[in-house]
């Protein structure tokens, strides 16, 4: 029978922990928040441009309609 000698580690004999270093952002990241930031303030435009216009600009038969 052999003779098994257990050796504890101590903190000095493990490996340093290290915080993981976050990568760097992807480059394309400010195009695609760009691209959303433009996209809804267009929509915003777009609505409120067809919510502000006039009936009586789409079609002469609603001003007749609203003289009588």
């Amino acid at each position: 029978m052999t003779n098994l000698t257990a050796t504890a580690q101590t903190f000095t004999s493990l490996p340093p922990i290290r915080m993981e270093t976050s990568d760097a952002a992807n480059p394309l990241r400010s195009v695609l928040v760009t691209v959303f930031v433009l996209k809804i303030a267009i929509a915003a435009f777009l609505i409120a441009t067809v919510s502000l216009a006039p009936p009586v600009s789409a079609n002469p038969h609603y001003t007749t309609l609203a003289s009588n």
